[in-house]
């Protein structure tokens, strides 16, 4: 073999050692890469989970809710008081289910005072907003908001008028009924109580007189407010009634009727 034939085979042997390291080399690089980009996904993975398919908490659902007439919040109250569209001339109403979440109100054999009053409250919202009301909840699942930020509703929704719906107990006498509104140092609170109590009486409700009391929701709200007791759930015949989706009409209808009518005459 002469000089150049073994010069040209060293070369040769050079060309396929440098190859191979090469390709040992892009080996290794991607031995170690590999891992590090699943990681990097797994991690991208999660986080896109995260943000996308988790429960938001509640303090983000897209609800109006706030309230309880009895306790503690569990939504902050003054960062997500509802602005419900204005329409000049058109009356807006904050609903406000009595109790909710941990504090159920009045509990008579299983019947619960939260549970009721909400489910008047949703038929009331479609009553009212049927006939071209705006309408605002304080609550419009099971929710235990604070008294403080049930008023602060009210006072910020830009609302005509407050309507807190309760369900009445009165153990010491089990055959006291009646639907009853309340009101505080307010004639037109006074007013619209007697002109939903008016409506309630010609819907064939057995109704109770109009009283003044110095309920919270009705003493921090400013704007025109009254508290109803729709019935005694101490009572086995309104207990029974309540309980009915029927009734529950009856009174939601009788209530809008109130406070409509009253609106019409200012």
């Amino acid at each position: 073999m002469t000089v150049r034939e073994r010069q040209a085979s060293v070369r040769a042997r050079r060309k396929k050692r440098g190859k191979r390291l090469m390709i040992a080399y892009a080996l290794r690089v991607v031995v170690f890469l590999l891992p590090a980009l699943m990681i990097v996904l797994i991690i991208c993975g999660a986080l896109y989970i995260m943000e996308h398919l988790a429960p938001a908490p509640d303090s983000e659902l897209p609800d109006w809710n706030i309230g309880n007439s009895t306790g503690n919040p569990t939504v902050a109250g003054s960062s997500i008081i509802p602005a419900a569209p204005s329409i000049p001339g058109q009356v807006k109403i904050v609903l406000d289910a009595g109790h909710g979440g941990d504090q159920p109100g009045c509990v008579i054999n299983g019947t619960a005072e939260k549970d009721i009053t909400l489910s008047i409250v949703l038929l009331l919202q479609e009553k009212l907003e049927s006939e071209g009301a705006a309408v605002v909840l304080t609550r419009s699942t099971d929710y235990d908001v604070s008294l403080p930020d049930r008023s602060e509703i009210a006072n910020k929704a830009g609302a005509n008028y407050f309507i807190s719906i309760h369900c009445n107990s009165y153990e010491d006498d089990s055959s006291v009924k009646g639907f009853e509104c309340y009101y505080y140092q307010s004639a037109k609170s006074e007013n619209l109580a007697e002109a939903i109590t008016s409506e309630a009486d010609s819907h064939s409700i057995s109704t109770r007189e109009v009283k003044e009391e110095n309920y919270a929701v009705l003493r921090e709200t400013a704007i025109p407010a009254v508290l109803i007791e729709v019935g005694f759930l101490t009572n086995t015949e309104e207990r029974g009634k309540l309980m009915s989706q029927e009734y529950q009409e009856l009174l939601a209808e009788a209530i809008a009727s109130g406070i409509l009518g009253y609106n019409d005459a200012f």
